[in-house]
């Protein structure tokens, strides 16, 4: 394994992260370019987006569907990393949020300090 491809998405993280254990669903592209529409779980979460232990690889840069909750409130995401071998039976993959939201995973961030990590 190559640890310095799967070190640099961790290093652009922005804002506060936040551990949960949500079961959401995606929609969305698989690596091979086929559609995905299956169960997964958001594991760290924070305003810009989230890490999810997906069932198989997404295809990087591209738009991911992820539908939560009751409600089944859907938000799209872009697809920004996605391991290349799985653990324990699923893919870690992170996504950014593609427009802004001022309520996301059901918890309600603080607004980004001037100059923070969200500013960069």
């Amino acid at each position: 394994m190559d640890l310095s491809t799967e070190a640099r998405p961790r290093e652009r993280r922005r804002g506060e992260r936040v551990l949960i254990r949500m079961s959401v669903r995606i929609n969305g592209t698989g690596k091979d370019g086929k559609p995905v529409h299956d169960p997964a779980e958001a594991v760290v979460v924070n305003r810009n987006g989230a890490l999810l232990r997906v069932p198989r690889p997404l295809k990087q840069g591209t738009t991911l569907e992820v539908i939560q909750g009751q409600e089944k409130q859907a938000q799209a995401f872009r697809v920004v990393w996605c391991s290349d071998r799985p653990r324990e039976g699923r893919h870690d993959v992170g996504i950014e949020l593609l427009e802004p939201c001022e309520e996301l995973w059901g918890i309600r961030f603080p607004p980004p300090q001037p100059g923070g990590p969200a500013e960069r």
